[in-house]
């Protein structure tokens, strides 16, 4: 009868986030939009079905922004089942910037954080022979 009363539940909080340096490095990426972008590597987190990587980033030094970039974990298990090897975090991580970089050239300032960068099967087989991993 009160079923309306009862409150909903909050959303469950994401995991913390793992592998973030001790000291962040500020970093600097021109893109091909013309804005020169300060960011850094804030850490990564398991997420359903990818890891997702948030490095936060600024176009004008005054308002920074957090961007996620999710890995497809399909995808990483498709590479490794071809390949034959594990893909190395180091390597992921690389995947990860290398589609942030393409997200910035891509996309306006204002819309950087506004949804995550996917990395599918194939992104991930481009970034990765981009990067002469395949």
């Amino acid at each position: 009868m009160f079923g309306w009363f009862k409150r909903a539940k909050p959303p469950a909080a994401p995991p913390p986030l793992r592998g973030a340096p001790e000291v962040r490095r500020l970093k600097t990426y021109q893109a091909e939009t013309g804005f020169v972008y300060q960011y850094y590597f804030d850490g990564w987190r398991p997420i359903d079905g990818a890891r997702e990587f948030i490095f936060v980033a600024s176009p004008d030094r005054a308002r920074y922004s957090a961007i996620a970039v999710h890995i497809d974990n399909a995808a990483v298990y498709h590479w490794e089942a071809v390949r034959g090897r594990e893909l190395l975090s180091a390597e992921q991580h690389a995947v990860a910037k290398i589609a942030l970089f393409a997200a910035l050239d891509e996309r306006a300032p204002a819309a950087a954080g506004a949804t995550p960068v996917r990395v599918g099967p194939a992104q991930l087989k481009d970034i990765l022979k981009q990067l002469g991993r395949d």
